[in-house]
């Protein structure tokens, strides 16, 4: 190939390769905007906007790392939007699809809004049905739209069934099982403080009233004592509490009606079905009442089961007198 073919070559390629250029202009851009194609051969400014490390939709001020003036669609078609902000998610995968939406908006100023449409293909904004609300106080309204309280709630609650679900009060009681009549427990107490360190005191202990901290309790030390108020509740039934202030740590259950386990000893002689029983000498225990003369107001129940000797526990049906 000779030296002139080679280069009429050369120089037509150059010829294709500048026809193939297009020129570009841009209309006037603008600084820290992302640039968007207006046509074949402009560029114009976009609705996004870098500021540092921030990124803006719909503002050229981004305080955050993504910042959206508007409204944020993630998919689905485009309906009639009567709220000033939110986000909106469209199911669009089926026939069936519903949408849903998060707003903040003119709907219900101050309070973020869940709504759901009311059925398939309609737009949750002007159509759907408010689940739940976030007021502006942190109050929680499922199924209202204005909760009086953090959670408030029209309809039916439910606790999933063999979940170990439980609700706990404010007294720091915990109840999983629902009352159908019938007490857990095989007695009444009520809640009362009793003296000393509570940590040695235990269930099946006789409790009298203290005579020298007035609204208090403390385990029987001396036989045939008048004092006797109730016994140290297993599984109580139902708890009382005549006081009105927070729950406090030194506080215990103490059996006044009903059949609860007692600590007893047979220091007075063996302990039979239907015998009385008064306190003892040994600390929380009772023993059986045998001296009809001082077994008044001193009795605290009557035995459901026998102690030949020494101590141990036995059912009583707690009846004062």
């Amino acid at each position: 190939m000779t030296k002139g073919v080679l280069a009429w070559l050369g120089l037509t390629m150059m010829a294709v390769a500048a026809a193939a250029q297009t020129t570009v202009t841009t209309s006037g851009g603008t600084t820290n905007t992302v640039p968007v194609f207006t046509g074949t051969s402009t560029v114009g400014n976009s609705p996004i906007s870098v500021s540092g490390s921030n990124v803006g939709i719909g503002t050229t001020t981004p305080s955050f790392q993504l910042s959206v003036n508007g409204i944020i669609q993630s998919t689905g078609n485009v309906a009639t939007w009567p709220l000033a902000d939110g986000i909106r998610f469209d199911d669009s995968y089926s026939s069936m699809s519903r949408n849903w939406i998060i707003s903040s908006g003119a709907a219900q100023p101050g309070y973020l809004v869940f709504r759901v449409s009311a059925s398939a293909g309609t737009d949750p904004g002007a159509y759907g049905t408010t689940q739940m609300v976030i007021g502006p106080t942190g109050n929680v309204g499922i199924g209202t739209t204005n909760p009086g309280a953090k959670l408030e709630i029209d309809g039916n609650v439910k606790l999933t069934a063999n979940s170990g679900a439980s609700i706990t009060f404010q007294d720091g009681s915990v109840q999983s099982v629902a009352y159908t009549g019938v007490l857990p427990g095989g007695d009444y107490a009520d809640s009362v403080d009793v003296t000393g360190d509570r940590a040695k005191y235990d269930a099946g202990d006789l409790l009298v009233i203290d005579p020298d901290h007035p609204g208090k309790f403390l385990k029987s030390a001396a036989p045939y004592s008048t004092s006797v108020a109730g016994i140290f509740s297993t599984k109580p039934g139902t708890v009382g509490r005549r006081q009105t202030g927070p729950k406090s740590p030194d506080e215990v259950p103490m059996a006044m009606v009903g059949i609860v386990p007692t600590k007893v000893t047979a220091e007075n002689g063996p302990i039979h079905p239907g015998d009385l029983l008064v306190t003892s000498s040994t600390l929380g225990y009772a023993m059986k009442g045998t001296d009809r003369n001082r077994m008044l107001g001193a009795v605290v129940g009557k035995a459901l089961g026998n102690l030949d000797s020494g101590t141990g526990v036995v059912e009583v049906v707690v009846t004062l007198q």
